[in-house]
């Protein structure tokens, strides 16, 4: 009889039994129940559940009260940081204040959390001066009388709350271009509940949208009758941006990168103005507070849907156009808005509440304080050097590669040589003095002014190109780490260089099982099915590798989405390999490159178990179905049950053999390179 995996046996531990069944009346001799056996861990065998076999003692014992029902490796490191950066912010807090040159981030941090502080423990966020100004910008948004009047106004939100009534913006790296800025239109959708294709139908979906948009409304002082009839027309307008909207290529776009790059087409301000003749390029930057020709063009998807609007942009429509730019300012604002205006108390404790501010508002500032007490040069230099090995394993694994050809090699070696490597942490920038003025006179002006410089950053970024810095990617008191396929470098956090991934204290194969594995993962995304369409310079260019090889590589990739489509998860839920592909070739890819820099089945044990403990995990039972349909990664179990038996030493070490649960026979043992 085989035994149930590790994961189920713990997460039937967190299980509510269902409601709504029918009561009967028990027997009148109902027998007693038999009493259950203790689970013994040690009683899991490596062939039929390795992650269980590592892993189960650590579960069993888990407090899982602490970590609020979900443990693991991630969640434990995660919150071991976390309690670093509550200390940071403390002893910062705790310090003399007049001490603090301005500027720099002890006088930010300090500021910021006694502003969070005391905002939270008077009850409101924003005080009468935020009100008067909060009513000052709806004022303006409906006192204009022009098409040119609203985009300005338009620009003053998009600048001050990073909203734009008209489309979703993102500027970022240039994907043709990835030594430029861009902007790109995505779609637009719709500001209230629900979306464009459930309000296009008109019928319940749109009545609820309308209803919606009229308690908004009226929050903010509007005339009940006036909110319903203006409610219904701004509906109106939106099911007519729906009907003239691509559907299908909006869904499409929202689940799969790879359909969004390479669906995205780009149109210079000429063509742009051809498209869009009510507006053009300078209405369109002008709704961005931005000044005309700042750049050459823009990036779209749905072209039907952008002339669409630039149609109902007129002063026709602009009532309409008021009222979807109020319902998104608020969006903006939402999180400081008083019940009175529709928003939500605060829910933490006043402590908490404003450590989290600090983190979410000043993160860049609250990293260097965390790498000045943290930075732990010795692992920096020896995951480095970890590094520069894994990438020349990586360079003999494609030179033994039976379905690339000699061309694909040698584009594979060049954008290897090529990529750039970031591990542990930025140097601190510049103290400004003028920084100090970011501080506003509450948490919704400070909000705002610290808006305003990321805005003026995004602009520079537009003007001067894209600095090639991978520290920026994530904060080094972020426990992960990544790849930029627009910059070609993967970003090593030094948070995450902490047990298990790394320790001193572990031997150099365990680590290599762990931050090595990471690593080797990170490395493969320059290869995955997103990554393989950006070139050596990080420029979108499907045809840097011949399509011969990109041939072979989708035939390749669709054994391995077979492969982890058969994975199960809690005995019956099956895993979407087409949704998790690119995390699963990372995964196959990182582990077959460690394994290489280990020579005897001792050392490739350790390697093994502490890739399996990397991947600890215990989480409730909706939270895994949750993530099982949305989450590109695999379940934590996938990762070392489906990873592991793909290689021969673990036959070999553990004595797997036929009839095991996790026996794969050797000619389906998958390969990635």
């Amino acid at each position: 009889m085989k035994k149930k995996s590790i994961a189920v046996l713990l997460l039937s531990l967190l299980l509510i039994p269902g409601c709504g069944a029918a009561i009967v009346e028990p027997p009148a001799a109902a027998p007693e129940p038999a009493e259950e056996e203790p689970f013994d861990p040690d009683s899991i065998r490596p062939g039929d559940d390795f992650n269980g076999y590592v892993n189960a003692k650590e579960l069993l014992e888990a407090d899982l009260d602490k970590y609020k029902g979900r443990y693991g490796s991630f969640v434990g490191l995660t919150e071991k940081v976390d309690d670093r950066l509550d200390e940071i912010i403390e002893d910062i807090v705790k310090g003399n204040r007049d001490s603090y040159a301005p500027g720099s981030n002890e006088q930010l941090i300090c500021d910021v959390y006694q502003q969070a502080l005391e905002a939270s423990t008077g009850g409101s966020l924003m005080n009468d001066d935020d009100i008067k100004s909060m009513q000052a910008t709806v004022d303006e948004i409906y006192n204009t009388s022009t098409m040119d009047e609203f985009l300005r106004v338009s620009g003053k939100l998009f600048s001050g709350w990073g909203v734009n009534p008209i489309f979703g913006i993102d500027i970022d790296t240039d994907m043709k271009d990835s030594a430029s800025g861009s902007i790109s239109l995505r779609p637009f959708c719709s500001p209230i509940g629900g979306s464009l294709e459930q309000i296009c139908t008109g019928g319940q979906m749109g009545q609820a949208a309308a209803v919606q948009m009229r308690n908004m409304l009226m929050d903010f002082g509007m005339d009940g009758e006036e909110a319903k009839e203006r409610s219904v027309a701004d509906v109106k307008m939106i099911i007519d941006i729906a009907l003239a909207t691509d559907l299908e290529l909006v869904d499409s776009i929202d689940e799969d990168w790879t359909t969004a790059l390479q669906t995205a087409k780009y149109k210079t301000n000429e063509e742009f103005d051809a498209l869009c003749p009510n507006v053009g390029a300078d209405g369109m930057l002008l709704s961005l507070g931005m000044e005309s020709r700042l750049t050459k063009g823009f990036y779209l998807w749905d072209e039907g849907q952008i002339a669409a609007i630039d149609a109902l942009l007129t002063d026709e429509h602009l009532k309409e156009w008021q009222d979807i730019a109020l319902v998104c300012y608020r969006e903006g604002i939402s999180e400081y808005l008083s019940e009175e205006y529709g928003g939500t108390p605060v829910l933490y404790s006043n402590d908490k509440y404003a450590k989290e501010a600090v983190k979410n508002a000043l993160p860049r500032e609250l990293g260097e304080e965390y790498v000045k007490r943290w930075y732990d040069s010795k692992a920096v230099e020896e995951v480095t050097d970890m590094t520069k090995a894994i990438v020349e394993e990586y360079k003999e694994m494609i030179k033994d590669c039976s379905w690339l050809s000699e061309k694909g090699k040698s584009a594979i070696r060049q954008k290897l040589d090529n990529m750039a490597y970031f591990i542990g942490a930025d140097e601190p920038h510049a103290t400004d003095p003028k920084d100090a003025e970011l501080i506003g006179n509450s948490v919704y002006e400070t909000r705002y002014r610290l808006n305003l410089k990321k805005y003026e950053e995004q602009i520079d970024m537009l003007r001067s190109g894209v600095e090639r810095n991978g520290f920026r990617m994530m904060a080094p008191q972020t426990v992960n780490a990544c790849y930029s396929p627009d910059m070609n470098a993967i970003n090593i956090t030094l948070a995450i260089m902490d047990a298990p991934f790394y320790s001193s204290d572990q031997s150099y194969y365990q680590n290599l099982g762990g931050i090595g594995a990471v690593v080797g993962h990170e490395i493969s995304h320059a290869f995955d099915d997103h990554g393989m369409l950006f070139d050596m310079n990080g420029n979108y260019d499907p045809e840097w590798i011949p399509g011969e090889d990109r041939k072979a590589f989708d035939e390749m990739a669709q054994h391995i989405e077979e492969y982890y489509s058969k994975q199960k998860i809690l005995d019956i839920h099956p895993v979407d390999g087409e949704l998790t592909l690119g995390e699963n070739l990372a995964d196959i890819s990182g582990v077959d490159c460690v394994l290489r820099l280990a020579d005897t089945n001792a050392q490739k044990k350790e390697l093994f178990e502490n890739y399996a403990r990397i991947w600890a995990e215990i989480s409730p039972k909706d939270d895994v179905l949750t993530r099982l349909y949305s989450d590109v990664h695999s379940p934590a179990v996938a990762r070392v049950n489906a990873v592991v038996p793909l290689f021969d030493p673990y036959y070999e070490i553990y004595g797997v053999k036929e009839g095991d649960a996790l026996y794969v026979a050797p000619e389906d043992r998958i390969k990635r390179w």
